[in-house]
Parts: structure tokens; sequence; C-alpha cells
């Protein structure tokens, strides 16, 4: 795949007209924009409708008429988000082409243009905000290591992955039995919510049977644990499932003939990380007769092995930036960080620039996120726009 540094970019695109790179499809910079509008009004709901299926399911349980209502009110709002990002892309580069001397450079062309086009992040709520924030974030994360992977300083692998999982739960999972007794909580978006510290104490339990009166949960520990190990299994299994058929869904047959037995890894992964932790928990409960907030340091270590079953860089990097998250809410409350900052909003921009910049210019390295994420947003026209940057690039090579 070619990459289109600063030097090849401003050598073969910095004079080509807009029509050339940003809306190949069309001549006039205002049918452009309206055809992208139209494509980003289909292919951002489309997103979204995937995105809160899977946010519903990893509640795991069942909404109200009242819940249902609001889920509806804020997925129309994300679908606003989307489609003014996507859809201004095209907007904001002809205008800054026009304002730059009629020409395209290197900074100016895709990072400014989606750098700006971020402040649409204020048609979600604030609490939406912060957990895209966090998102984009690990999204940066991956980016950089996949560059420093490309130049040779860094490489990658497995067991590196789960190693850094392992270390990230460990933290995320202590910093959030700790954050159970805030009264602002930090709205986060993980695999499940452990609970509050338990502050009932009991003598030390033999064996595996029943509950010790110290654990942070109702009734037989096993079951506890085999609930949570079943039900998170399922939900990893469907996940996958869903995205398997979903694109196939027009040809049922060949869909239900992509499955595959390795599409229960992620499975695994989702109900051995959960059964793990809460293992773990209960067993130090039970030993000792009394919870801790510390407990969780040890059993969202040993947790996180489970990704091992499913090794994926941007889950491995996920409770880093989570921890993030929760440290930086906590220095807002206590006035480190004045309330009035729109860090949230501002860093949200900078990620997105970045982010979108990378789609268009290292598609090597470009998280395979934002590429889908781009693709089904802009109904793949954004492989449009980043297919006319090679082509033009190639012409001069």
């Amino acid at each position: 795949m070619v990459e289109a540094s600063k030097h090849w970019f401003e050598k073969a695109c910095s004079h080509a007209p807009c029509n050339t790179l940003i809306h190949p499809w069309t001549q006039k910079c205002t049918d452009a924009t309206a055809s992208m509008l139209m494509s980003c009004i289909k292919g951002s709901y489309k997103f979204y409708a995937m995105v809160y299926l899977i946010q519903i399911l990893m509640k795991g349980k069942k909404l109200g008429k009242q819940e249902m209502i609001e889920q509806f009110k804020l997925y129309l709002k994300s679908g606003i988000f989307g489609l003014t990002v996507g859809s201004s892309f095209v907007t904001l580069n002809c205008i800054f082409r026009a304002l730059f001397f009629s020409k395209f450079s290197y900074y100016t062309t895709v990072l400014l243009p989606c750098t700006v086009s971020g402040l649409a992040v204020y048609f979600e709520p604030p609490y939406r905000r912060v957990m895209v924030v966090n998102l984009f974030v690990n999204l940066v994360f991956e980016y950089w290591l996949r560059t420093l992977e490309m130049k040779g300083w860094l490489r990658r692998s497995p067991g590196k992955e789960t190693f850094i999982f392992m270390l990230g739960s460990a933290a995320f999972f202590y910093l959030m039995r700790l954050e159970r007794e805030n009264t602002k909580r930090t709205p986060l978006f993980w695999f499940f919510t452990p609970p509050r510290v338990s502050k009932e104490v009991g003598e030390p339990v033999i064996g595996i049977k029943g509950r010790s009166p110290a654990c942070p949960h109702k009734g037989n520990c096993i079951n506890y644990v085999l609930k949570g190990t079943a039900q998170l299994f399922g939900v990893g299994c469907l996940m996958t499932t869903l995205r398997t058929i979903l694109p196939r869904i027009l040809t049922p047959t060949k869909a239900l003939k992509s499955l595959r037995l390795s599409h229960l890894k992620l499975g695994l992964f989702f109900g051995g990380y959960i059964g793990i932790y809460r293992l773990v928990i209960c067993l130090l409960c039970r030993t000792y007769g009394k919870d801790s907030a510390l407990y969780a340091l040890p059993a969202g270590f040993f947790a996180g092995a489970a990704l091992r079953a499913s090794p994926s860089t941007p889950i491995a990097l996920a409770p880093v930036t989570s921890s993030f998250q929760i440290l930086g809410s906590w220095a807002y409350q206590k006035g480190m960080i004045p309330e009035h900052w729109p860090l949230v909003e501002l860093l949200y921009c900078l990620c997105q620039g970045l982010l979108f910049h990378a789609r268009v210019m290292h598609e090597d390295v470009c998280p395979r996120y934002i590429i889908n994420l781009m693709h089904t947003v802009t109904s793949s026209k954004a492989d449009e726009i980043q297919a006319a940057f090679i082509q033009r690039i190639l012409r001069t090579l």
C-alpha cells in the first residue's frame, strides 16, 4: 500500500482540483456536499444502530418503555453527530482549499478539516462525549503503536498484548471498585461493572460451597461465577455472529455457512474474563472473611489472561485509557482541572483529526476500526476519496 508522505502528497496533489481528490464521483462542490450528506445520513444511522444494539446487549437486561425511548433519542443525536462529521468532510476541504491559495497541503487537506468537524461531538450528551473520547484516545495509542512497529522500533505479539491487558485490567478494576463509592460516577463503557466493596465481615469459609458473608453478591458463589461466565460468553458469541451475518443478510444460506468455530473466541474471552475475575474475588473474600478494593488487583490481573483466547490491540489498550479516564474525572471533581475548560471536546477534535488523517494518508497503520467506521458512515465514499489520493500519487512515482 502506498503511503501518502508529506513530500509525495504535496508533489502530486497540491495543485489538483477538488473533484480529483475530495469528491471524485462528481464535478461540482455543491453536488458533492449534497450527495455526501445523503450517503452519511444512511451510513451514520446504520452504524449507530449496531453500536446501540451492542450496548444494550452488554447491559444484559431488558429495557423498559421509558428506557427504550431515551435510547432512541440518544440514537437520533448520535446519528446527527456522525452524519455531520462525515458530510462536512467535503465541504470543509473545498472551503479550506479556496482559503489556502487554491491548493491542497498535507496538513490543511484532511487533518485540519477533520479536527474542526470534531466540534460536532457537542451533539452528544456530556457523558457520552467522555466515552467517545476514551475510545478515540485508545485508537490514537493503537495508531502510534502500529507506526512504531512499521518503522521497526517495536514488535507486537499476542503474548505482549495479553500481558499489557492483564496489567491494565488490574489497575482498572481497582479504580472501578473505588469509583463505586464516588457520588459522581465516571461514565464508562466496559464488559461489566464490578459490585461495590461489601461492608460485611464474617469468618473465613472453607471449601467452595455456599457463600461467604463478605462476598459482594447474593446467592451461591459457584452460581454467581457460572452465571456471569455463561452470560458474557453468550454476548460475545452473539456479537461475533451479528457482525458475520448482517453484511450477508440478503443471502441467508451464505450467511449461515460463513459461521466458524473460531467465532466462539470472543465469547471465550468475554466469559473467561468475567468468570476468572469473579472467581478470584470470591476466593479472597471466603479466605479472609472480608472484602477489599485491593482484591481487584490480583483478580483483574489473572482475568486479563483470558484475552489470549481472542488477542486484540484495541482491547489490550482499553483498560489503560479507561483508567486514565477515571483519574481525569477525579481531577475534575477535586478542582485540579477547571470544569469550564472543554478539554474533553478539544481532545476529541485532535484525536479525530489525527485518526482521519491516518485513514487517508497512512492506511497501513490506521486502526481497522477507523477504516470500517469511515466506510460505513460515508457509505463507502471515504474509500473513493482515499483511492483518489493514492492514484494521484502513483502517477507521480
